[in-house]
């Protein structure tokens, strides 16, 4: 059982089964820009924000799209699966659930965007009363490989980062919230296969299942 003194969570590949979407999208955009994709670019932009991930995209395959017609493109490609086929992991309600219940101050910091998207998992899984702010990477100008997005996330609640634990599941955005201070809680996802055993090293927890914090 963990029960920390105040909790920031991820959404996308954390409390969400989604990374798989993501992966689905970029393959299918640059498909239809001509390119294939590989793992290099993969692990390349997944602790970037929208703005620096369409620039990278861009300059990398010499598209002739501005940032915000590529950030559009992918925006428009993940709305329905956000709708119909993304699930939360199983028991990661149940602990947010039980955070709340022991009145642990909570917060995501999510690199997901627009807004709509946001909107539809905090409604399909009734999760609003859970937390006390929303904070999204466009609020800061660097990634999830920097502790800005958990600083103010925290700031938010009006908690230290030394009192607060970040969840997450990408090694670089758990290095990212330990620079700041954070005790970090690595959560297994399958696109992050090949890092676990990164993660558990260098994550102050790691763990496989939502059910291994509860238990």
């Amino acid at each position: 059982m963990f029960l920390p003194k105040a909790a920031i969570f991820d959404l996308d590949g954390t409390l969400l089964d989604s990374m798989w979407v993501w992966r689905q999208i970029d393959a299918d955009f640059l498909a239809a820009h001509g390119h294939q994709i590989t793992p290099d670019y993969t692990d390349a932009i997944k602790c970037m924000g929208w703005e620096e991930g369409a620039r990278y995209t861009i300059g990398r395959y010499g598209l002739s799209a501005t940032p915000k017609q590529v950030i559009e493109e992918w925006f428009d490609m993940c709305a329905d699966y956000y709708r119909t086929k993304i699930t939360m992991k199983p028991f990661a309600r149940e602990y947010l659930a039980f955070l709340h219940e022991h009145g642990v101050p909570m917060a995501i910091a999510t690199s997901m965007e627009p807004q709509h998207n946001i909107d539809i998992i905090l409604d399909k899984y009734e999760l609003r009363p859970f937390f006390q702010n929303v904070t999204v990477s466009t609020e800061v100008t660097r990634g999830k490989g920097f502790p800005d997005i958990y600083l103010l996330a925290a700031s938010r609640l009006g908690v230290e980062p030394s009192d607060c634990a970040v969840f997450e599941d990408i090694l670089g955005a758990i290095r990212g919230a330990a620079k700041g201070g954070f005790q970090t809680v690595g959560i297994y996802d399958t696109v992050s296969e090949g890092d676990w055993m990164d993660i558990k090293e260098e994550a102050d927890i790691a763990v496989r299942s939502w059910r291994d914090l509860i238990d």
